[in-house]
């Protein structure tokens, strides 16, 4: 959808705004075309977000890259023996994890934000209906082992869309779908946010009752931001060595913490750190409609007049003509080019 005010994250924020009769929060649509989770990893990684936004940072963090990321593997799509179904299984779980921790460390010695993720997808890009739904597999198992928040818009159409042939909210020819399909996507997560507050604050009072009632123990010895990761969810996580494996990943916590000496931290009233979190002097993502081939050169010639190094050989490429390719970038175009 090319107008972001009609995509379901600005009719989000309407619903909650309206249903709350206040400003209660502003959504940023950070979304780049023809990207995928691996893209979204290193803009939550090195804080790639508007300035408003980048001087506090996100309280929540929503991935629904579910399309993109269920994209069948290029070298093996045409392949009539490949088990497609499983390799995007693994495909999800590595691109939608990696996003997790980077998303759950990003804000360092605070609590981390709230991770959700989305899945809005239910087709067409393979045959086999196993394999359609191997993003929603993969989410779901990340959910509970990060003990992140899960949404997905499938499973509230999926049989009405599949089952009975319903095209309203699912586009059996293409990935895109229509305004109901957004709308409904603005729903699903509107009402599951509201289930999701209902359930945390009845498990924010068992706990406060359990720790009220408790003699001590090791959760008390937890400090306030504290993160404690689990080790990486993948095929290689044997149960015989599970126990090893959380240990190495607390002990490694243990050591970042008192690395990054969280303990001694200056944070501003609002508890949020004084410094700047990103470790790059600009960084950017490359995409129609943002920051595209004239932003691109313009940021590259002031470079240049400003470091008083000439840039040589380099130049914008625009492949907006590929489809999938759908990519702007700065490429070489001598053997002998020239940039620092």
């Amino acid at each position: 959808m090319q107008n972001f005010n009609c995509a379901w994250p600005m009719r989000l924020q309407l619903l909650i705004n309206q249903f709350f009769d206040m400003d209660l929060v502003k959504v940023y649509n950070l979304g780049v075309g023809g990207t995928n989770s691996g893209v979204a990893s290193n803009m939550v990684k090195y804080w790639m977000y508007p300035t408003e936004l980048a001087k506090v940072g996100p309280d929540v963090v929503v991935n629904s890259y579910s399309t993109n990321d269920s994209l069948p593997p290029w070298d093996l799509k045409d392949d009539p023996n490949a088990d497609l179904a499983t390799a995007v299984l693994d495909q999800a779980r590595n691109g939608l994890q990696q996003f997790i921790r980077a998303a759950l460390t990003s804000n360092r010695c605070r609590v981390p934000p709230l991770v959700v993720h989305v899945d809005d997808y239910l087709g067409p890009q393979q045959d086999s209906l196993l394999g359609e739904m191997s993003y929603n597999t993969a989410m779901l198992q990340l959910a509970k082992w990060y003990d992140t928040f899960a949404i997905s818009y499938g499973e509230v159409v999926r049989d009405i869309s599949w089952l009975e042939g319903d095209s309203t909210f699912f586009n059996k020819n293409d990935v895109h779908f229509s305004n109901w399909a957004h709308q409904t996507i603005a729903w699903s997560i509107g009402f599951a946010s509201l289930e999701l507050l209902s359930t945390f604050c009845d498990d924010g009072f068992a706990r406060a009752v359990y720790n009220f009632n408790s003699t001590g123990g090791d959760h008390n010895k937890i400090p306030k931001y504290y993160l404690y990761l689990p080790p990486p969810l993948t095929r290689e996580l044997l149960r015989k060595d599970v126990e090893d494996k959380y240990a190495e990943a607390l002990k490694s916590a243990q050591e970042s913490y008192v690395a990054m000496a969280c303990f001694n931290k200056t944070t501003g009233g609002d508890g949020n750190e004084l410094e700047d979190r990103s470790p790059c002097i600009v960084s950017w993502i490359a995409t129609p409609g943002g920051y595209g081939v004239p932003q691109i050169s313009h940021f590259m010639d002031r470079h240049s007049k400003n470091s008083g190094v000439p840039i040589r050989g380099w130049k914008t490429e625009n492949q907006l003509a590929e489809g999938w390719g759908n990519k702007i970038g700065w490429v070489a175009t001598q053997s002998d080019e020239q940039q620092r």
